[in-house]
C-alpha cells in the first residue's frame, strides 16, 4: 500500500513538473459574424441626449431641465436601492463646461472630485485640467523652488552631523566646509532659477487671459519684479560668454556678449569695460587685416629678370622643374625667399615630407615678412601640415594622461574668479588626499580606453596617412592609428589601418575582418529605419562575403526582404489581459480560451497580436512545448474593415483611459501609428505605403509588463535615510537627506 501510495505521488510530482504542450487553435482565432443589437434608449438616456443637443446650441433653460431631470432619476433609482446610471456627475460637468466662464467652470470642476460618484476616467480628466490652470502651475513651481532652496539647506547641515558620528572631532571642520560650499553655490545661483522662470510664464499666460480676474493686480507685481531679476539672470549670462570669450581670444564674440549684457543691465560696469577691450581688439584685428592684404609690388627688373621668368614657368607647367629654377636665382634677388618657398612646396609634392616642413619652419624665421607669414601660416595649418599636429596632439594627450596618474582629482585648476578660487580651496585637502591613491590609478591605466581628446589625434593620424601614405614617418603614424582603434575597440578601423601595411600578416587581418564584419553586422542589425538597415546588411553581406558574420548579414536581408510587413503595431497579451474591452467582442473579438492560461487548447504568446498593414492581423501562439522562451508560431488573419476601425477605436479609448486613471501609462505620441489608426477609421486599408519612413512600429505593453507586480511608488516623507562612510579618513554617520523636486518635462524650455 505505501509502495502503491509513493508510486502515485511520484508520478504526480513526475507530471507537475513537465511543462505542458501547447495546441495551435484550429481555425480563425478571431470571433466572426458578430451582431451588435440595437439598445433601446430609456429616460436617463434621452435627458442626457437632450443636455447634448441643449449644450451644443446654448440653450441654458433646457440643458437646466435635462440635467435636473437626470438627477431626479438618479435619486429615485437611489431610493429604490438600485444602481445610479452614473450620467449626473458627467452631465453636470458638460452643463459647467458650457455655460460658466473659464474660472468658474475650474471652481465647478473642484466641486465635482469632491463626489464620490465621478468615474475613474472623468476624475483624472478633470484633476488634470485642475492642474492644468496657469495659477495653479505658477503655485506649484513657486513651491518647487522654495522646497529646492530649503533641501539645499537642509542637507548642508544634515551631512556633515551626521558623517562625523565617528570623528566627532571634525564636525566643526566638516560642518564650516558645508556651509561654505553651500555659500559659494547659493552665489552662483542665477537671479531667477529655473522654477521661478517657469512661474513667471505662466504668471504672464494669467494675465493674458484673465486680465480683468481678482488676483490679476498682485500677479501684475509680482511679473514686474520676477522680470528685473530675469535681465539681470541674462546680463550675468551674457557677461560670463563675454568672459569666456576674450580669454579664448575671439573678441568678436565678446564684443557681442557684452552689447547684450548691457541691453539688459545698461549700468553693468564690468560689460562696459570688457566691451571696450572687445572693440579695442576687434579694431586691432582689422588694422592687421588690411595690412595682411596690402601688396607691395617688387622692382620691375626683379620681377621681369629671366631667372623669374623661369620659376613662373616652373610653378605653372604641369612637371616644370622648380628646384632647378629656384637654384638658378641670385642670392641676393628679391624672389629668393619665394624660390625658397617653391622649392620646399616641390619637395613635398615628391614625397619628401619630412624636408620640406624643416624649410619651412626654418624660412618662417629667417625670411621677410611677407614670405615669413606664408611660410608660418603653412607649418601652423593642420590640414596642410597634419604630421606636426598629430605630434602636438599627442604630447597634448600623454601630458594629460601623466597629470592624471599623478594628482587625480587635484589636478583641476580653479576658475579664476571669487567663487571659483573659493570652490578649489574648499576641496584642496580631499584633492591632496587623492593623491595617496597614486597606485591605484596606474593600476587603471592599463585598462584605462583612450581619452576623448585622442580623437583629435587620430584625425590629425588619418590625415596625414591620407595625404603622405608612403612618407618616412607613416609607419609610425600607422601603428599608433591602429593601436588606438584597437584600444577603443573600433574593429573597422583597425582592419582600415591594418589593411594599408606593407608587412600586414594575413592571419592578422583575417581575425581583424571577422571581428569588423560582425561589429558591422550589429550596427546594422540595430538601425530602425528598414530601408537604412537592408542597405546596411547588404553592404556587409558584400564587402565581408568570406566571414561568418557576413553570411549572418546576408540571411538577415534576404529574411527581412522575404517576412517584409509594412508596420508592426503590437499588442501584447497582458494587455489584452489587463483590458478585456480591447481582446473582447466589442474590439478585436478572440476566442476566450486563448487567455485563459490553459496551453493544451491555444494560448497567445506574450508577443500578442501585431497589425502589419492592410486589414491583415499577426497572431503569435505559444510553441509546442508550451515555452514562452520559444518562438512562437505565427498565423495571420484579415478582419473586415468594419471590424478593423472597431479594434482600432477600443484601443485608442482604453489607452486614453488608462492614462487618465494611471501616472504610470501614458499615451506616447507617434506619427506613423495614428496615421495608420486615421486610415483604418477611414477605410482606406487597402492603399498602403510602403517607405520606410511610414512605417508604424509600436507596442501597447500591460503594466505589470512593465513594472512587474509591485510598481514602485515614491515615498510619503520627502527624506532619504543615508548611510555613507569612507576608509580614506574613517568618517562613517547616517543622515536625513531631503529630496528635491523633479524637474518638469518643460523644464529644458526654461534653460
Amino acid at each position: 500500500m505505501r509502495s502503491a501510495v509513493a508510486a502515485v505521488a511520484l508520478c504526480g510530482l513526475i507530471a507537475s513538473g513537465c511543462q505542458t504542450p501547447a495546441a495551435t487553435p484550429v481555425g480563425s482565432p478571431v470571433l466572426r459574424g458578430l451582431r451588435f443589437a440595437p439598445i433601446l434608449p430609456d429616460a436617463a438616456d434621452r435627458a442626457a441626449a437632450d443636455l447634448v443637443v441643449a449644450a451644443l446650441v446654448s440653450n441654458r433653460e433646457a440643458a437646466d431641465r435635462a440635467l435636473e431631470c437626470i438627477e431626479a432619476i438618479d435619486a429615485q433609482r437611489e431610493a429604490e436601492n438600485a444602481d445610479a446610471t452614473g450620467l449626473a456627475p458627467l452631465a453636470a460637468d458638460l452643463h459647467n463646461a458650457a455655460f460658466l466662464p473659464e474660472r468658474a467652470y475650474l471652481d465647478a470642476a473642484q466641486v465635482l472630485l469632491d463626489r464620490n460618484d465621478l468615474p475613474r476616467a472623468a476624475r483624472g480628466r478633470l484633476r488634470q485640467t485642475a492642474q492644468d490652470d496657469p495659477l495653479a502651475l505658477a503655485n506649484a513651481r513657486m513651491r518647487d523652488a522654495r522646497l529646492k532652496s530649503g533641501a539645499r539647506l537642509f542637507n548642508a547641515l544634515s551631512e556633515p552631523i551626521g558623517r562625523s558620528v565617528l570623528t566627532t572631532a571634525l564636525a566643526p571642520y566638516h560642518l564650516g566646509q558645508s556651509l561654505v560650499a553651500y555659500a559659494i553655490e547659493w552665489y552662483r545661483e542665477d537671479a531667477l532659477p529655473l522654477q521661478r522662470r517657469q512661474a513667471l510664464a505662466h504668471w504672464k499666460e494669467f494675465l493674458a487671459r484673465y486680465p480683468e480676474a481678482p488676483e490679476s493686480r498682485d500677479i501684475a507685481a509680482r511679473v514686474k519684479t520676477a522680470e528685473k531679476r530675469w535681465h539681470r539672470t541674462l546680463a550675468r549670462d551674457a557677461l560670463e560668454e563675454a568672459r569666456d570669450a576674450l580669454a579664448k581670444q575671439r573678441p568678436r564674440e565678446a564684443l557681442h556678449h557684452a552689447e547684450v549684457a548691457l541691453r539688459h543691465r545698461p549700468d553693468d560696469t564690468d560689460a562696459e569695460k570688457i566691451r571696450g577691450r572687445a572693440s579695442r581688439e576687434v579694431a586691432l584685428q582689422r588694422d592687421r587685416l588690411a595690412t595682411s592684404l596690402h601688396f607691395a609690388a617688387e622692382p620691375r627688373a626683379a620681377l621681369l629678370s629671366d631667372e623669374a621668368r623661369a620659376l613662373s614657368l616652373a610653378l605653372l607647367a604641369p612637371g616644370g622643374d622648380v628646384a632647378g629654377a629656384a637654384r638658378a636665382l641670385p642670392p641676393e634677388s628679391p624672389l629668393s625667399a619665394a624660390a625658397r618657398f617653391a622649392l620646399a612646396s616641390a619637395r613635398g609634392e615628391a614625397g619628401e615630407d619630412a624636408e620640406m616642413w624643416q624649410e619651412m619652419r626654418a624660412l618662417a624665421r629667417d625670411a621677410d615678412e611677407v614670405m615669413a607669414r606664408h611660410a608660418r601660416s603653412a607649418v601652423q595649418d593642420v590640414t596642410r601640415n597634419p604630421y606636426d599636429a598629430f605630434r602636438r596632439a599627442q604630447r597634448r594627450d600623454r601630458l594629460s594622461t601623466a597629470v592624471w596618474v599623478l594628482l587625480g582629482p587635484a589636478a583641476a585648476r580653479p576658475r579664476f574668479s571669487v567663487d571659483g578660487v573659493a570652490e578649489w580651496l574648499l576641496r584642496l585637502p580631499g584633492r591632496v588626499q587623492s593623491i595617496a591613491l597614486l597606485p591605484v590609478r596606474v593600476a587603471q591605466l592599463a585598462r584605462r580606453r583612450p581619452p576623448a581628446t585622442a580623437r583629435i589625434t587620430a584625425l590629425h593620424a588619418a590625415r596625414y596617412l591620407s595625404m603622405h601614405g608612403g612618407g618616412a614617418r607613416s609607419a609610425a603614424v600607422r601603428d599608433w592609428l591602429e593601436d588606438y582603434e584597437r584600444a577603443r575597440e573600433n574593429w573597422l578601423g583597425a582592419l582600415r589601418v591594418a589593411a594599408s601595411r606593407a608587412d600586414a600578416e594575413p592571419d592578422e587581418l583575417e581575425a581583424l575582418r571577422e571581428r569588423a564584419a560582425r561589429q558591422a553586422f550589429e550596427v546594422a542589425a540595430h538601425e530602425q529605419r528598414r530601408d537604412l538597415r537592408n542597405a546596411m546588411l547588404h553592404n556587409v553581406a558584400r564587402e565581408f562575403a568570406d566571414t561568418r558574420a557576413g553570411r549572418d548579414a546576408g540571411l538577415r536581408a534576404r529574411e527581412e526582404i522575404e517576412n517584409l510587413k509594412p508596420h508592426h503595431i503590437r499588442i501584447s497579451r497582458g494587455f489584452l489581459e489587463e483590458n478585456p474591452d480591447v481582446a473582447g467582442p466589442e474590439g478585436l473579438g478572440i476566442e476566450p480560451q486563448l487567455l485563459d492560461d490553459d496551453p493544451s487548447n491555444g494560448e497567445l504568446h506574450p508577443d500578442g497580436v501585431a497589425l502589419i498593414g492592410g486589414r491583415e492581423l499577426e497572431f503569435s501562439f505559444l510553441a509546442v512545448s508550451g515555452d514562452e522562451d520559444d518562438a512562437p508560431e505565427r498565423r495571420t488573419t484579415t478582419l473586415s474593415d468594419a471590424h478593423l476601425a472597431r479594434l482600432v477605436a477600443r484601443l485608442e479609448e482604453a489607452s486614453f483611459r488608462n492614462a487618465l486613471v494611471d501616472r504610470d501609462d501614458p499615451i506616447v505620441p507617434d506619427a506613423e501609428r495614428d496615421l495608420v489608426f486615421e486610415r483604418a477609421r477611414l477605410g482606406l486599408t487597402e492603399q498602403i505605403d510602403t517607405r520606410a519612413t511610414a512605417e508604424a512600429d509600436y507596442t501597447y505593453r500591460g503594466v505589470r509588463e512593465r513594472y512587474g507586480m509591485v510598481r514602485g511608488r515614491e515615498a510619503i516623507l520627502p527624506f532619504d535615510i543615508v548611510v555613507q562612510g569612507s576608509l580614506a579618513d574613517f568618517s562613517l554617520g547616517a543622515f536625513p537627506r531631503m529630496r528635491t523636486p523633479r524637474e518638469t518635462p518643460d523644464a529644458f524650455l526654461y534653460r
